[in-house]
């Protein structure tokens, strides 16, 4: 396993702006934070989320909405404990992001265990690339930093708006990872796959209407979900191996990164990869339902256009 590729974009600051006072001085009392031993730094992730509980009503809505959609079996009592871990596992998750940020890799490097490797040094030796198939836990950023002591690994991500936010960690993601692809630049994937890198990219989220030009409607959960096929169609353009990666926090606060075998019998079908790693997602997400990210809108768009989003027609309840 070799880390050698640190070819980077530098990331251009916007100036500065009195109205940016509170987010530099936020960032820089979690930069404080991250010194701290991870296991603090979740204490006050869990601190954090019962700070957070009464202030996420959309987002709950939101979550709420999903784990009923998701887990139909479960009756109203069991899916509040569940919404509860899940805000839990957010703040945890905050705490999951500084210290991918701005933490030593002292502090980190012995709070993770890595199986699968072997499947992606396989992959690796093909010399066509990598398409490394993540998802959207709340750990998903503490778990690619992880993987990235072994491995050089060039992250596709959405900007975000706020231009301060957006270079201050970018800036920190750059520290550690290989590169960082805009996630409307796949042309920039295309140009690592084929140097034989390798490229993490997560296809589980909801594009809205825009992004139907590139999804299909799929089982998630039994749901019908826009799913994305580009996975399906950079490994047609490459040769890159499908290579799914999941990653979870354990019951003893350590980590565990898992790397599967590559997904080769539906390879040269787009859409026959987008409903293959809909299932192994969707394995996965039973086993740790707390974690995974359920404020995100995973089936805003609808197969019928006039069927409106399940998130207006819920009435949001107290959890």
């Amino acid at each position: 396993m070799t880390k050698t590729d640190k070819s980077k974009e530098s990331a251009a600051k916007p100036p500065w702006r009195p109205r940016h006072l509170m987010l530099h001085l936020s960032y820089g009392v979690l930069k404080l934070c991250a010194k701290l031993p991870l296991a603090k730094q979740l204490a006050l992730g869990r601190g954090v989320a019962a700070l957070l509980w009464p202030f996420l009503g959309q987002r709950m809505h939101v979550a709420r909405t999903n784990i009923a959609m998701c887990f139909p079996e479960l009756d109203e009592a069991e899916r509040k404990v569940l919404l509860r871990s899940h805000v839990r596992a957010l703040g945890m998750g905050i705490f999951d992001s500084v210290a991918s940020w701005f933490s030593d890799d002292a502090i980190l490097r012995d709070q993770y265990r890595l199986e699968g490797a072997e499947y992606l040094d396989e992959a690796l030796a093909r010399g066509k690339g990598v398409l490394l198939l993540g998802a959207h836990f709340t750990t998903q950023e503490l778990g690619v930093r992880m993987l990235s002591f072994h491995y050089s690994v060039h992250c596709v991500y959405r900007r975000h708006p706020d231009p301060v936010q957006e270079a201050t960690v970018r800036e920190a993601r750059l520290r550690r990872f290989a590169d960082l692809i805009p996630s409307d630049d796949m042309r920039k994937a295309l140009k690592y796959l084929r140097k034989g890198k390798i490229v993490w990219y997560p296809p589980d989220q909801d594009y809205g209407e825009y992004g139907m030009e590139h999804s299909v409607f799929l089982p998630y959960f039994g749901v019908d979900a826009a799913t994305v096929t580009v996975p399906g169609r950079l490994a047609q353009s490459t040769g890159a191996a499908l290579v799914p990666f999941f990653f979870r926090r354990e019951e003893d606060g350590r980590y565990l990164l898992r790397i599967l075998p590559p997904m080769d019998e539906v390879a040269d079908d787009p859409e026959a990869v987008a409903r293959e790693f809909n299932r192994l997602l969707e394995s996965d997400v039973k086993e740790i339902p707390e974690q995974y990210l359920w404020v995100h809108q995973r089936f805003k768009t609808r197969p019928n256009p006039e069927e409106p989003s399940p998130y207006i027609m819920v009435r949001e309840q107290k959890a």
